[in-house]
């Protein structure tokens, strides 16, 4: 188990870089059409910033008071749902992509982000209150 917050970030990042790698090879050795890797890559780009955003507001809430960062943790998640749809919608009409791919591709990289979220905000909270 991962008990430090920083390497649960870095082996996350480096999941996800990888993945992106293995897409990049795909597209370079032909086996992938340049309109679904182009979807892919919005895609994890979409997730990523949902991500990194999710993050700043823990690191910006977690040593306040508890209604302030429940306030934050609900509010941004709620900010980043809206913004996030929002952003799918617009770039599935005024992009040409592949529907199926930017959608897989958000929901693996949104689920697999949101895994990390969940535990960095574990982590967070137990280096807080010196638990096990």
């Amino acid at each position: 188990m991962i008990r430090n917050e920083k390497i649960l970030i870095t082996s996350g990042l480096t999941v996800s870089f990888l993945s992106l790698t293995i897409v990049t090879v795909l597209f370079i050795s032909s086996n992938l059409s340049g309109l679904l890797y182009k979807s892919i890559l919005f895609g994890a780009l979409l997730s990523l910033i949902n991500f990194t955003v999710g993050i700043l507001s823990i690191n910006l809430s977690i040593k306040r008071s508890d209604k302030f960062f429940l306030i934050t943790l609900w509010g941004g998640l709620l900010f980043r749902l809206i913004i996030g749809l929002t952003l799918v919608i617009i770039t599935l009409i005024f992009l040409e992509i592949n529907t199926y791919g930017f959608i897989f591709s958000i929901f693996f990289f949104y689920i697999f982000y949101l895994f990390i979220e969940i535990f960095y905000l574990d982590l967070r909270r137990k280096s807080q209150f010196g638990g096990k």
